[in-house]
């Protein structure tokens, strides 16, 4: 936990250092832990970045749901066996890169007619963990994933970075400075009714930096045209924040991707460019 009295910690202390392209960015974190982030905004161009990238690389991570980039998620039952073919082809691909950790996001098929919102940690042809995301940023990713309440944190192998998906970034906030006597009511306000009741645990004990696979910008409607790259830098800028003043989390890597499947009057509010990067609160 963080020992600095709050009045000298604001959003404006952080040290950001954003990749607003696709492409293969690096990143190194305190705890040592290296990570390439493969910014992609379709399966066939991260298919062909994860081929530039060194097989000595320890951590490679893709953004959220990168299997179906460009899909529609109520059409993901009709796509399964190429999900599925996805998965097997970069199982396949992971024993040519014997000494990575792929951490992949995809849905995935379990014992539900709705797929999870799910990280699979890949290595030399196994899927060696998983962590699944426990809330949706819109309705309709609510009603189209089984969303996994009481999924228990995970520690990337070896290191004190935990793995959270999207959404799960700000829910972790509610859980961690959010006043317990309105966290209920916060959580019916924010679309998040199924996690009231719920043993909600986002971030182990030990982790003092984050790997956040991200689609961040997702065209609410509440932004006004032309202020979406402003708005969703501040969103993620403040909920990071927020984070490092509440836990022993001090850095947060994030690994991005544009949603491809939006209509012309979502495009107008959403940036065209993701928000890779890494941000760090020196005093925390």
């Amino acid at each position: 936990m963080s020992t600095y009295p709050t009045e000298r910690l604001t959003p404006l202390s952080l040290q950001e250092t954003y990749f607003r392209e696709s492409g293969v960015h690096r990143y190194s974190l305190a705890d040592g832990t290296n990570i390439v982030g493969v910014s992609a905004d379709t399966w066939r161009d991260f298919r062909t970045m994860i081929e530039e990238v060194s097989p000595e690389a320890p951590i490679v991570a893709s953004p959220e749901l990168i299997t179906i980039a460009g899909m529609v998620f109520n059409d993901l039952i009709n796509n399964q066996d190429l999900i599925n073919d996805r998965l097997s082809e970069l199982l396949e691909f992971s024993r040519t890169r014997a000494k990575t950790l792929f951490v992949i996001g995809t849905p995935l098929f379990v014992h539900s007619d709705r797929p999870r919102n799910s990280v699979l940690l890949i290595k030399n042809g196994e899927i060696v963990d998983a962590t699944n995301k426990r809330s949706g940023a819109t309705l309709e990713e609510n009603f189209c994933f089984d969303l996994v309440a009481e999924e228990a944190p995970l520690l990337l192998p070896g290191t004190n970075t935990a793995v959270l998906i999207c959404a799960d970034l700000p829910t972790a906030v509610l859980y961690t400075d959010q006043d317990k006597s309105f966290l209920d009511r916060t959580l019916e306000l924010s679309n998040r009714r199924h996690l009231m009741g719920k043993n909600v645990q986002l971030l182990p004990a030990s982790a003092t930096s984050l790997l956040v696979i991200a689609c961040w910008s997702i065209g609410g409607s509440w932004i006004q045209e032309g202020q979406a790259d402003e708005y969703y830098r501040m969103q993620l800028r403040n909920i990071v924040w927020r984070l490092t003043v509440a836990t022993s989390i001090k850095e947060v890597v994030v690994v991005d991707r544009v949603p491809m499947s939006l209509t012309e009057k979502q495009r107008r509010i959403t940036p065209q460019k993701p928000f890779n990067g890494i941000l760090k609160n020196p005093l925390a």
